[in-house]
């Protein structure tokens, strides 16, 4: 199972690696292509191997596809790399926890989208907005329903833990992304870091 925390992981750092690479071009496109392609022989390697974890990367794949989050050459091309590897593969889903996973990963970028917008506008020293920029800004329903799936024993908990890995080797890349664009001084990477250790309070 330590697998699967290691695996999601790189994926997390990969996928925001490739982002940043054609969104803010802080990284090398050529380099984040070959990235995209290593990732796509790994995510289908964890989806073939488990169907637990197949299930929650489609769903993950299914919410960015929903809210047109594949909108580069490196992306599309690991899209579809995994599609037909997990076709040829057969892999096999759980269908009722997939249904769940990819609604709570569509209002996951629903709810990242509406932070993003107005981060502006909320107050942090309020703390019905920093939840909520915290909750939606680290993309947490996702997590809140794989934690219920664990505790209800429909998915083992060593999965949600991975999810954790996931999205915070995601955040990582993000705020040395940040740093390297010269757009981050330390006060905010050091607020980010706190952030960051809550989950492990």
């Amino acid at each position: 199972m330590y697998f699967f925390l290691l695996s999601y992981s790189i994926l997390g750092a990969g996928i925001k690696y490739i982002d940043d690479a054609f969104d803010t071009k802080v990284f090398n496109k050529k380099i984040a292509l070959v990235i995209a392609i290593l990732l796509s022989v790994l995510g289908a390697y964890t989806m073939l191997i488990n169907p637990i974890s197949a299930t929650i990367c489609f769903a993950i794949l299914c919410g960015v596809l929903i809210k047109g989050k594949v909108d580069n050459y490196a992306f599309i091309s690991a899209l579809i790399l995994v599609m037909a590897l997990v076709f040829i593969a057969g892999v096999q889903f759980l269908i009722l926890p997939l249904i769940l996973l990819s609604a709570a990963a569509v209002l996951d970028e629903v709810g990242n989208d509406y932070i993003d917008k107005k981060r502006e506008k909320l107050d942090e020293n309020k703390f019905v907005h920093k939840f909520a920029i915290y909750f939606f800004g680290q993309r947490w329903i996702m997590k809140v329903v794989l934690l219920f799936l664990a505790i209800f024993a429909i998915v083992p908990a060593v999965f949600f833990v991975a999810m954790i890995c996931f999205d915070y080797a995601y955040i990582a890349i993000g705020l040395y992304s940040q740093a390297k664009e010269g757009t981050t001084n330390t006060v905010v990477i050091k607020k980010a870091l706190t952030k960051f250790g809550m989950i492990f309070k």
